[in-house]
């Protein structure tokens, strides 16, 4: 069943328990984590299919760059899980720069639950092919996403590049302002 389940890094015991009760019967069982230093020894002993990890550990921090770091050690460990950061201090930026280093999707706290089930399921589905033996999809080889997670990285990345002017955003996707906000509003950005 390692194939099969979801590991959970957050040191929020509260988020950790809501997520399992939600997950563990929609998707996969769920192992949960408080600690970073944790996640290495669990990821090689469980080979979880999905990674949540949280973007933020400890009193004070909103910058990401602890999860930045898990996820790049996570990312270089052989058979890496497939990975989807969350956190409840989102920006632009910061999930840019998570689905640039190789996460699946960016989920904010609190999320809302369809999406995460979806999200997650969506991720597993991801993750199968390697878990069944299946030689991997190329590097270079843009991963296969539903239209609902590219319109929401073409929403990211324009808004990045953009620098988050919503007109200079909206006019790079073609959209008009009041469009680019349903959006924005539709992915919980």
């Amino acid at each position: 069943m390692p194939e099969s389940s979801i590991l959970l890094l957050d040191d929020d015991p509260d988020v950790g328990l809501a997520a399992q009760l939600l997950l563990q019967r929609r998707v996969a069982p769920v192992t949960c984590l408080r600690r970073p230093a944790e996640l290495a020894a669990a990821v090689a002993a469980l080979r979880p299919a999905l990674l949540l990890l949280d973007l933020n550990f400890g009193p004070g921090r909103t910058d990401g760059a602890q999860g930045l770091r898990l996820l790049a050690d996570v990312q270089a460990s052989p058979q890496p899980p497939v990975v989807v950061v969350m956190t409840a201090y989102a920006d632009i930026d910061l999930a840019v720069q998570a689905l640039r280093r190789g996460a699946f999707d960016f989920i904010t706290k609190p999320w809302d639950n369809v999406r995460l089930v979806a999200t997650c399921r969506e991720a597993m589905q991801r993750a199968q092919p390697a878990s069944e033996g299946a030689p991997p999809p190329a590097p270079s080889a843009e991963p296969v996403r539903s239209l609902a997670a590219q319109e929401r990285a073409a929403v990211l990345a324009a808004m990045a590049q953009a620098e988050g002017n919503l007109s200079a955003a909206a006019r790079l996707l073609g959209l008009s302002r009041a469009a680019l906000y349903r959006r924005l509003d539709k992915h919980g950005l």
